[in-house]
C-alpha cells in the first residue's frame, strides 16, 4: 500500500507507491494496445464509483495503481481521440469534479484534483482523464498560498490583474497570465466571487467555469500537445480563493527548479497573454 515519508531535512511529505511502477508506460514504454479507457475495455479498471449516461459518456473509478488510499480516476469521454475542449458533456465532467472533491473534502487535509495530458504533462494513457487524490496532509505549495492570503491585507486573486494580462474575461471569471508566471503561457483561471473550492461555485458560475476552461484548454492546445490542468481548492477553515491552473507542457522541469524549487520562466506573461487571446 502507498506509505508517506518525510524529507530527511524539511518534513516535506513524500509518498511512496511501489505499486504504480506497473502502470501502462510508467517508464516512458508504448502505450498498450488496448486503452483501458475505451468502451468495452472496462474490466480493465476497477469497478466504477459513478457513471453518467448509458452508454457512459462519464466514468469514475479507483485509481488500479493508487499513490494514495482513496486515489480515482475520471475518464472524461469514452472517445480516444478527444480531449476537454470538444467534449459535448464539459459541463458532466466538471460537475464530477466538483462531486469527488466534495466526496473526499470532509474526511481529508486536503484534495488534490488535476489533469495530466501528454507524455511531458505526465499522463502514462493518452485517453482523456483526470485524477482526484485525498490526502492526510496539506501540501507545501498549498501550505504556502494559504500563508500568502493570510498575510496579504486583501485578497490578492480578488484584485484585478493588469490589463496586459487579462486573457479574457465572463460574468464570473477572469483568465489572465500571472505576472509570476511559473511555466510558459500559464494561465489562471480566477472567480470573481470569492470561495474557497470548486464545490461552492453556484450552478451559473459552475456553467461559466466550464465555458472558461474549454477555451483555456483549445488555447493552450495550440501551443502543445501536453498540458497540465490543477484546481487550487483550499481546505476547510483556510480562507483561500478557488482558481485553476492551467499551463502548456513544452519544456521539462530540469536541475534549476529541482535544486531551487525556482522557476525560469523563458516566456514574458504580457506577450504569452497576447498570444492566448
Amino acid at each position: 500500500m502507498p506509505a508517506t515519508k518525510p524529507h530527511p531535512i524539511t518534513g516535506d511529505p513524500i509518498l511512496y507507491a511501489p505499486e504504480r511502477a506497473g502502470r501502462v508506460n510508467a517508464f516512458g514504454a508504448a502505450e498498450a494496445a488496448a486503452c483501458p479507457f475505451c468502451p468495452g475495455n472496462e474490466s480493465h479498471t476497477p469497478p466504477p464509483i459513478t457513471i453518467l449516461g448509458e452508454p457512459w459518456r462519464v466514468r469514475v473509478f479507483p485509481n488500479k495503481y493508487p499513490s494514495v488510499e482513496g486515489h480515482e480516476v475520471i475518464v472524461e469521454t469514452p472517445l480516444h481521440e478527444d480531449e476537454l475542449d470538444s467534449i459535448p458533456h464539459a459541463a458532466e465532467v466538471v460537475e464530477t469534479y466538483a462531486a469527488r472533491y466534495a466526496a473526499h473534502k470532509a474526511m481529508s487535509r486536503y484534495v488534490a484534483v488535476f489533469k495530466n495530458s501528454g507524455q511531458r504533462g505526465g499522463a502514462s494513457i493518452y485517453h482523456a482523464h483526470s485524477q482526484v487524490m485525498p490526502l492526510t496532509f496539506i501540501p507545501p505549495r498549498v501550505t504556502r498560498e494559504i500563508a500568502g492570503f493570510a498575510s496579504s491585507e486583501s485578497c490578492p486573486l480578488c484584485i484585478r490583474a493588469p490589463e496586459q494580462l487579462l486573457i479574457a474575461e465572463s460574468e464570473h471569471f477572469l483568465r489572465y497570465a500571472p505576472a509570476g508566471s511559473t511555466f510558459a503561457y500559464q494561465q489562471w483561471m480566477v472567480g470573481k466571487r470569492h470561495v474557497s473550492g470548486i464545490d461552492e461555485l453556484r450552478k451559473d458560475e459552475m456553467a461559466d467555469f466550464t465555458s472558461a476552461l474549454q477555451q483555456a484548454v483549445r488555447g493552450t492546445r495550440r501551443i502543445a500537445k501536453s498540458f497540465n490542468v490543477l484546481l487550487m481548492n483550499f481546505p476547510i477553515g483556510a480562507d483561500g480563493h478557488f482558481y485553476a491552473d492551467i499551463f502548456p507542457r513544452m519544456t521539462g522541469v530540469a536541475g534549476f527548479e529541482l535544486a531551487t524549487g525556482a522557476f525560469v520562466d523563458i516566456i514574458d506573461p504580457a506577450a504569452a497573454a497576447r498570444s492566448l487571446r
